[in-house]
């Protein structure tokens, strides 16, 4: 049996391969270079997705309030009936005094820009009123044409908040614009608007 020194050199253990405190970094570096243009791309999808979802909803909003809005000022008589003129209407179903309303009506339907209110009436009588900022000044409410209704419901929000509902008049050939509101890939909050034209009945 051959004996071997004893400090006799094990070959191999000393070519191992590993990597360098440099490459390492290296490594980390690419690797957060990496990371953040994912982020940097996620935010940037994130933001783009939510400013579609904003807009397609203040789209179908506006679109929804102005079919509303349109059904019922087309079928609104001209001139108030009067054996129900709205004031004596409005009295009897016990709906609030609103602010800076008209106290007398030659016409229907009737902007008021004071008290910011369509008001109309249907063939049956019953008065029904939109109006801008009652309570929150991003929003329209509507008091249906029907007797037994005393209290506004809130119709759409998000409009603009100095020009969500604008109203002209000429020749008795109402004209509305709808003005909402809604937040872009950037946050920056832009305007969307829909325009209909609407006549009385008789």
């Amino acid at each position: 049996m051959r004996d071997y020194p004893v400090d006799a050199e094990v070959h191999g253990l000393g070519n191992e391969a590993g990597f360098t405190l440099i490459e390492m970094m290296i490594g980390m570096a690419m690797g957060l270079i990496i990371l953040a243009g994912l982020t940097t791309l996620f935010v940037s999808y994130n933001d783009s997705s939510r400013a579609v979802t904003s807009r397609t909803e203040r789209m179908g909003d506006l679109y929804l309030a102005s079919q509303v809005m349109q059904s019922e000022l087309r079928q609104s008589l001209s001139v108030p009936l009067a054996s129900n003129d709205v004031l004596t209407d409005l009295a009897a179903r016990g709906v609030a005094s609103i602010t800076g309303y008209p106290a007398a009506f030659t016409a229907l339907p009737h902007w008021d820009a004071t008290s910011k209110t369509i008001t109309y009436q249907d063939l049956d009588g019953n008065v029904g009123i939109f109006q801008y900022q009652r309570i929150s000044n991003d929003r329209i409410y509507w008091l249906r044409p029907d007797a037994s209704v005393s209290t506004f419901a809130e119709l759409i929000r998000d409009m603009n908040t100095s020009s969500g509902l604008n109203v002209t008049a000429p020749g008795g050939v109402m004209t509305v614009k709808l003005t909402s509101t809604y937040t872009n890939e950037n946050k920056v909050n832009k305007n969307m608007d829909i325009t209909f034209k609407t006549r009385p009945r008789n």
